[in-house]
């Protein structure tokens, strides 16, 4: 994103160090700095990284399901981004319930219901001729965590399973 209006940088350690440069920083990228620990700089961007990565594997695996029926990607595009664009909002409702260590109240669509769609989606990769490996590890970790009585819970929860296994 760097020369578009969207760039920023991470910057992390001590703020006596970015203020006393922040003129130089500031040329290549809007400064975002995160905190005293010099290591949080790398963090942040390994942590937002992974959330792209993990939307393009979402991306990639819609692309691939069509790509079978000769549908028009280009066509799809617009419904896929609009899709994205709505549902990455729910990112605030998981740190707000991440803060408050509440994973039951107000829930949309609880583990047990996702984990009961699993094989739906399953299936009907196969029957794309598509495989659904993009997207297992992550239904792996609903259903084990649905079939440890957490069913009715959001998916929180997996963030505190991908800690405990890790």
């Amino acid at each position: 994103m760097i020369g578009t209006p969207s760039a920023f940088v991470f910057y992390s350690g001590s703020p006596a160090v970015v203020d006393d440069h922040r003129d130089v920083l500031a040329v290549p990228a809007r400064i975002h700095y995160v905190g005293e620990d010099p290591g949080h700089a790398a963090l942040y961007d390994a942590a937002l990284l992974s959330g792209m990565y993990g939307m393009l594997a979402g991306v990639t695996h819609a692309f691939a399901l069509l790509r079978a029926e000769d549908i028009d990607p280009t066509t799809f595009a617009p419904l896929l981004v609009d899709w994205i664009t709505t549902t990455t909002g729910s990112a605030h409702d998981l740190a707000h319930r991440l803060t408050t260590g509440d994973y039951t109240t107000n829930v949309t669509s609880n583990l047990g219901m996702q984990a009961a769609g699993i094989p739906t989606f399953v299936d009907t990769a196969k029957s794309q001729g598509v495989d659904p490996r993009l997207l297992m590890p992550y239904f792996d970790l609903m259903a084990q965590r649905a079939a440890s009585g957490k069913s009715q819970e959001d998916t929180a929860g997996l963030v505190d399973d991908l800690r405990q296994s890790g």
